[in-house]
């Protein structure tokens, strides 16, 4: 069964751009002289309407053999640099209008105190002859305001498409048995392989975990949106499998039912990633790996059913003394793996919201468990920011490579 975007979820982000440049446009000139000359309001929208163009054919329009060649990805960072930018501008001018109006009463409550005092006639000449205002040298500096979103918005587009974090964590595990005592498990998710998650990234990627020596490599879904970047993905994958002394353990994601899930299950069916779908598998001695498949549903109250399936089907023939990790690219299934004691699950999906204040996803898009370790009781679920993305903004939220090291509980002195 396929699950592609339909048309509807298509005009909603289209109205959505075609609003935002609108506003832009109407802004601008009102926010200061220098944007309403006509140069500048066809250099807008035709970097606006550039832009779109790109955003279009990179998502809807890209050919089947991929993008015409690495140079494009400079055109897709321009075109996402300034969309998101002009969000944040509207963001920043709206703002700075309610505190033009605050200064602007302010100013002319001051203007009628210095006129009832004597001699202020003579005092307003002198401030005249000292050159250009206060207020003057601020309506000139806010000119520049708007280039502050657009330098944000091109920090959160390029570094948060180079930047890469290894976030490693050691869990203490009572129940743990001593032959997993150091066990190292490393997890990549939502690497959305494509537009700005090449070959290059992979191998970088798969570098920096080499790196950590870890028994077992997981990865938590969505993991290709070009297909025809899947072959040389099997190739570099197959070949990293024999470095690891378990192997790779693979949960689906949303993305492969978007993009074509039959073809991208023969191709991992044909090489070594064992993929876990409502199953698991030993690992090892006295390690269980679970994972879960997406759960795809019309509403909250049939995902619970649906996540509540799967999750019966993944850990059903487990031994009950059996230690288990959970991998679900859904963070929901956390809910259901506490419920049931599962010492330790990983999920993906969220992005960890992408753009964050004091670890807080700023973005409309919420879930409960957003990002990082989560703990109830003696069982921790993590929810990991994601190795890639399809959408290239990051700010305080750096994609990341995670590593996890299974430890008993030492006796207390």
């Amino acid at each position: 069964m396929q699950h592609g975007p339909s048309i509807i979820p298509m005009l909603i982000i289209f109205s959505f751009l075609a609003g935002i440049a609108w506003l832009g446009g109407r802004v601008l000139p009102k926010w200061h002289e220098v944007y309403a000359g006509p140069r500048v309001r066809y250099a807008y929208w035709g970097a606006t309407l550039f832009a779109v163009a790109i955003l279009i054919f990179s998502r809807w329009l890209r050919p089947a053999g991929g993008f015409p060649g690495e140079w494009f990805r400079y055109f897709i960072y321009f075109a996402y640099i300034w969309i998101v930018g002009l969000v944040f501008m509207l963001v920043v001018l709206l703002a700075g209008y309610v505190v033009k109006r605050l200064l602007r009463r302010l100013a002319a409550r001051r203007v009628t105190a210095a006129c009832e005092q004597p001699g202020s006639d003579t005092a307003e000449a002198a401030a005249g002859q000292r050159g250009i205002t206060r207020r003057q040298f601020l309506e000139g500096m806010s000119a520049a305001i708007p280039a502050v979103p657009l330098a944000v918005s091109a920090y959160g587009v390029i570094g948060g498409d180079t930047q890469l974090v290894v976030n490693r964590h050691t869990l203490i595990f009572p129940q743990l048995p001593p032959s997993l005592a150091g066990f190292r498990i490393a997890q990549i998710s939502d690497t959305h392989i494509g537009s700005f998650f090449g070959m290059d990234k992979l191998d970088r990627v798969l570098s920096l975990v080499m790196q950590e020596r870890p028994e077992v490599l997981v990865i938590t879904g969505d993991l290709i949106d070009d297909l025809a970047l899947l072959p040389p993905t099997m190739e570099r994958l197959t070949a990293f499998q024999s470095q690891l002394p378990q192997g790779i353990f693979y949960c689906w994601g949303n993305h492969e039912y978007f993009r074509d899930i039959n073809r991208i299950r023969q191709a991992l069916y044909k090489s070594p990633i064992v993929v876990l779908e409502n199953s698991n598998t030993a690992v090892g001695s006295g390690l269980y790996l679970a994972g879960v498949d997406y759960p795809w549903s019309k509403d909250r109250g049939e995902q619970e059913m649906v996540r509540q399936q799967f999750f019966t089907q993944a850990v059903r023939g487990i031994p009950a003394e059996a230690f288990t990790v959970l991998l679900t690219h859904h963070s929901a299934f956390l809910d259901e793996a506490f419920a049931a004691g599962i010492p330790l699950s990983l999920a993906g999906h969220t992005h960890g919201g992408q753009v964050n204040l004091f670890g807080k996803s700023l973005l409309p898009i919420q879930y409960k468990y957003m990002r990082g370790m989560f703990r109830q009781g003696e069982s921790y679920g993590y929810v990991s920011t994601g190795t890639g993305h399809w959408l290239p903004l990051r700010i305080g939220c750096p994609a990341e490579i995670s590593v996890f090291t299974l430890q008993r509980e030492t006796a207390r002195v």
